[in-house]
């Protein structure tokens, strides 16, 4: 029960960090005269446009404070400086995208683990060196629970249908290959795949039970470590419920998907001698 309540306060967690993040992003718009809009907004947040429409906190927020706007004489952020310095941060967070995950994030979801009483091996490897080492750490440690992510992206008005276009899905997807090499049953080990914008068909094509992102947005880097957990506490006499699991992600089935995948937990009968 108390993983359960763990969980439970991580989700809310999760919830709360993007409900701030989106009202932040509002609340500036307005102070510095710029047209509210979700485009913009989900330009700023990395947020995805349902989310400013179905939280309600979010949504009233942004409603009064584009009310207030009607008449006013506001900046058109595309020609504007804010705008010009939005766009220097966008490009530098593009390039921070074509690194690994940073060592402080990477620490930040070892401790996720943690808390959560979850045995964990983690690694930090660069996307193009995941498919060279994934079957030597599978002999190594014989994980039931396997998660390959980082950092990926889209091209911006690319073929979501070419592997090309993403920064490292065709990284992930040679990962998963290989992994489901290593072991083809996918109950016995259980692949979670993917990172922002990743190319979700294909990682489920390659085998992952679990991939990223079935609309294209960013994920939080905490959905991973969610679904690893909600599998590796399910009775391994049952099948997890993807939908439920699907939708306490972050951007739910927008932004997560997968296939039946069965539990990995066993008790211990008689727990005395």
């Amino acid at each position: 029960m108390q993983k359960h309540d763990k969980m439970v306060a991580l989700a809310k967690e999760k919830s709360a960090e993007m409900t701030e993040t989106a009202i932040t992003a509002i609340e500036t718009m307005y102070r510095k005269n710029i047209k509210i809009s979700v485009a913009e907004l989900t330009k700023l947040t990395g947020l995805s446009r349902g989310f400013f429409y179905n939280n309600p906190n979010v949504k009233q927020v942004m409603m009064e404070l584009k009310e207030k706007q009607q008449g006013m004489i506001l900046r058109n952020p595309k020609s504007d400086a804010i705008a010009k310095a939005q766009e220097a941060r966008i490009k530098s967070l593009e390039q921070k995208l074509s690194d690994s995950v940073p060592k402080n994030e990477y620490e930040s979801l070892q401790k996720k683990y943690e808390e959560l009483k979850i045995r964990t091996d983690c690694y930090y490897i660069k996307e193009s060196e995941m498919a060279d080492r994934v079957v030597e750490l599978l002999e190594k440690h014989k994980p039931q629970i396997l998660v390959i992510t980082g950092h990926d992206a889209l091209r911006k008005n690319a073929d979501k249908s070419i592997g090309q276009n993403y920064q490292h899905s065709l990284d992930y997807m040679a990962a998963v290959k290989k992994a489901r090499q290593y072991q083809g049953d996918k109950d016995a080990l259980i692949i979670i795949a993917g990172a922002c914008q990743s190319y979700y068909e294909m990682l489920l094509a390659s085998g992952a039970n679990f991939a990223s992102s079935p609309k294209r947005i960013n994920i939080h880097a905490l959905d991973p470590v969610y679904i690893a957990s909600l599998v590796a506490n399910e009775s391994v006499r049952n099948y997890c419920d993807v939908e439920d699991i699907i939708n306490h992600t972050s951007h739910k089935q927008s932004g997560m998907g997968g296939i039946d995948t069965r539990g990995v937990a066993r008790k211990i009968y008689p727990t005395r001698g």
